[in-house]
C-alpha cells in the first residue's frame, strides 16, 4: 500500500513541473492529431516522435510517449462520429453507432458522450495500472535467468497465438523478428556474428527497426490506397449534451473501464478487442438494444470508455514485466532501451522515476483532454481534410530525419526503409506485424536468459524447466499455444466451407 501511495503522489509531483507540461501538451496534441487521421494510427503517431524524444531526459521521453498514445485515442474518434470513418480500428464501433447520431442531427450528443466517456475511462484505469503494476516489483526476488526466460517465451506465445487467424503466420512473423537480432554482438559473449556489413558489427538498431517495420510499412501501404473523406467542408454545429445524460452513461464506462483495463494488460490483445468485447456487454445490459448499430449512446459510451483505458492497461505488463503490451508499447519499450534501462520487474526498484514519469504522463493527458478535449473536436474534424499525400509524404521525412539524428548513420536509415518495405508485405499477405516487433525487442533477451539459465542449472534442460515458477509460465506458454493453434484449424475449416459454398453456388448458376 505504501509503494501505491507513494507511486501516485511521486507522479503527481511530476506534473507540476513547467517544461514536463509543455512538452506532454505538445504530445497531447500531436497525438489527438495522430489519431484523428485516419490510417496514421498510435504506432505511426508515436513512431513519428520516437527519436526526438532521445534529446529528452528518459523521463520526459517516457511520459511524451504516453501522453501521445494516450490522445491518439482519444482524437481517433471524432472523424468516426463526423464522417463515419475511423481514425484507428478500435473507434469502427464509435463509427458505427457514432455517425448514425450525426446523421440524425445528434452530432454534440455523439461528441459529448465520447468525451465524458473517453476521459474519464482514461483517468480511471490510471489506478488500476498503479495498483497492477507496483505489487509486480515483489517478483524481483524470485525471478532469475530461467524464470525471466520463461516470462519473454511467454510474451511472445501470447501475441503469436492471439494476433492474426494463423498461429503458423505468427511463428513466421516472430522467426522474422528474431532473426533481426542474431545480427550483431553475442548477447552473452559480445563477439560479432551474422555481421556481413561493418555497420552491422554492433547490430541493426532497434528503433530504427521498429519504426520500419511499425510506421513505414504503413506509409507504404497507404501509398497503393485512395483516399476521399468527403463531407469535410460542411458545417459542424454541435451543442454539448446536459450532465444529466452523461451521468447516466457512468454505468457503461465503468464496465468498460474495467473490461479494457484489464483485456489491455493482456499482452499481444490491445484496446481492439477490449472495445469489441466492452460493445457486446454493452449491448447485452442495455435497455434498449435494439439501438444499436442505429444510434446508442451505450455502444458509445462503452467502447470509448474500454479503448481508452486499454492504453494505461497495456502498460502493465510493459513495466511490471519488461513485454510489451502491444506494437505501440514495443516503441515504448526500445525509448527505455535505448535511454539504458531494461523494462521488468527490476525497473520498478530500479529506476522507479520512470514508473512516476508514465504515471505523470497519463495524469497530464487526462487533465489536459478534460480542458481542451471538447473544443478539440471541431478543430481535429478540419485536421481530417489535409490532402493525404501530404501526410504521407510529410511522416516519412519526419521518420527518415529523426532515425538518422539518433546516431547520425545513413545505414540506420537504409535499415529503417528496408524494415518497411518487409513490413509492408507482412501486412499485406496477412503476418503479423505486431509479432515479428514484440519479437525483435525481446530476441536478445530471450536468447540471453535461456543461456544463462542453462548456465545456472549446469546445462541440465530438466532443472531449468522444473523450477516452480519456470514450470507454471511455460504451462502458459503451451496452453496459449494449443489456444493459438485450435483457431487456426477452426479458421481454416471455416474458410474451407466458405470457399465450398461459393463453388455450390457458382455451379447452381451455371447449371441454371
Amino acid at each position: 500500500m505504501d509503494l501505491f501511495l507513494t507511486a501516485m503522489f511521486e507522479s503527481l509531483r511530476m506534473c507540476v513541473d513547467p517544461m514536463l507540461l509543455f512538452l506532454i501538451f505538445i504530445a497531447v496534441i500531436w497525438g489527438n492529431i495522430g489519431g484523428a487521421l485516419p490510417g496514421v494510427g498510435p504506432n505511426l503517431t508515436v513512431a513519428v516522435i520516437l527519436p526526438f524524444t532521445f534529446g529528452m531526459t528518459t523521463e520526459q521521453a517516457i511520459a511524451c510517449l504516453v501522453a501521445a498514445n494516450c490522445a491518439c485515442s482519444y482524437g481517433n474518434s471524432i472523424p468516426a462520429i463526423l464522417i463515419g470513418v475511423p481514425g484507428t480500428s478500435s473507434a469502427v464501433l464509435t463509427a458505427v453507432d457514432g455517425y448514425a447520431l450525426h446523421k440524425q442531427g445528434k452530432s454534440g450528443l455523439a461528441l459529448g458522450v465520447q468525451f465524458y466517456a473517453a476521459v474519464l475511462g482514461q483517468f480511471l484505469s490510471i489506478f488500476f495500472f498503479f495498483a497492477t503494476v507496483v505489487p509486480l516489483a515483489s517478483l524481483t526476488y524470485i525471478l532469475l535467468s530461467p524464470e525471466m526466460f520463461a516470462l519473454y517465451f511467454l510474451g511472445i506465445c501470447a501475441v503469436i497465438s492471439i494476433t492474426g487467424d494463423n498461429i503458423l503466420k505468427g511463428l513466421a512473423a516472430a522467426v522474422i523478428g528474431f532473426t533481426i537480432t542474431l545480427v550483431g554482438r553475442d548477447p552473452v559473449t559480445a563477439v560479432p556474428r551474422f555481421h556481413y556489413f561493418v555497420e552491422a558489427t554492433r547490430g541493426f538498431d532497434i528503433t530504427a527497426v521498429l519504426i520500419g517495420l511499425l510506421a513505414v510499412g504503413e506509409l507504404f501501404r497507404q501509398m497503393r490506397q485512395s483516399f476521399n473523406w468527403g463531407g469535410g467542408k460542411q458545417k459542424i454545429r454541435a451543442k454539448f449534451p446536459s450532465w444529466k445524460i452523461l451521468g447516466s452513461m457512468t454505468p457503461m464506462i465503468l464496465m468498460g473501464c474495467a473490461i479494457g483495463s484489464i483485456v489491455g494488460a493482456i499482452p499481444g490483445i490491445g484496446g481492439n478487442t477490449a472495445a469489441f468485447i466492452s460493445y457486446t456487454q454493452a449491448k447485452l445490459w442495455s435497455k434498449h438494444p435494439e439501438l444499436f448499430g442505429h444510434g446508442a449512446i451505450d455502444g458509445i459510451a462503452a467502447n470509448e470508455s474500454s479503448q481508452n483505458a486499454a492504453q494505461a492497461g497495456e502498460m502493465v505488463p510493459t513495466f511490471g514485466l519488461g513485454i510489451p503490451g502491444s506494437s505501440t508499447m514495443v516503441l515504448l519499450f526500445a525509448a527505455m532501451l535505448m535511454h539504458g534501462f531494461i523494462p521488468g520487474p527490476m525497473l520498478i526498484t530500479q529506476a522507479p522515476q520512470l514508473l512516476y514519469a508514465a504515471g505523470a504522463g497519463l495524469w497530464a493527458t487526462s487533465f489536459m483532454l478534460l480542458i481542451i478535449g471538447w473544443p478539440l473536436c471541431m478543430v481535429l474534424y478540419r485536421v481530417v481534410t489535409i490532402d493525404r499525400l501530404i501526410v504521407i509524404i510529410g511522416a516519412l521525412a519526419l521518420c527518415m530525419i529523426g532515425v538518422y539524428t539518433i546516431n547520425s548513420s545513413i545505414f540506420d536509415v537504409l535499415v529503417m526503409l528496408a524494415s518497411g518495405v518487409i513490413g509492408y508485405f507482412m501486412m499485406r499477405y496477412g503476418y503479423s506485424i505486431a509479432a515479428a516487433a514484440i519479437t525483435a525487442v525481446l530476441g536478445r533477451g530471450f536468447e540471453a536468459y535461456l543461456r544463462r539459465g542453462l548456465m545456472l542449472t549446469n546445462g541440465s534442460l530438466w532443472d531449468f524447466v522444473s523450477r516452480p515458477w519456470t514450470a507454471l509460465i511455460l504451462f502458459f506458454c503451451l496452453v496459449l499455444l494449443v489456444y493459438g493453434t485450435i483457431g487456426t484449424i477452426k479458421m481454416a475449416r471455416k474458410s474451407a466451407e466458405i470457399k465450398r459454398l461459393q463453388l455450390e453456388a457458382h455451379l447452381a448458376k451455371k447449371s441454371a
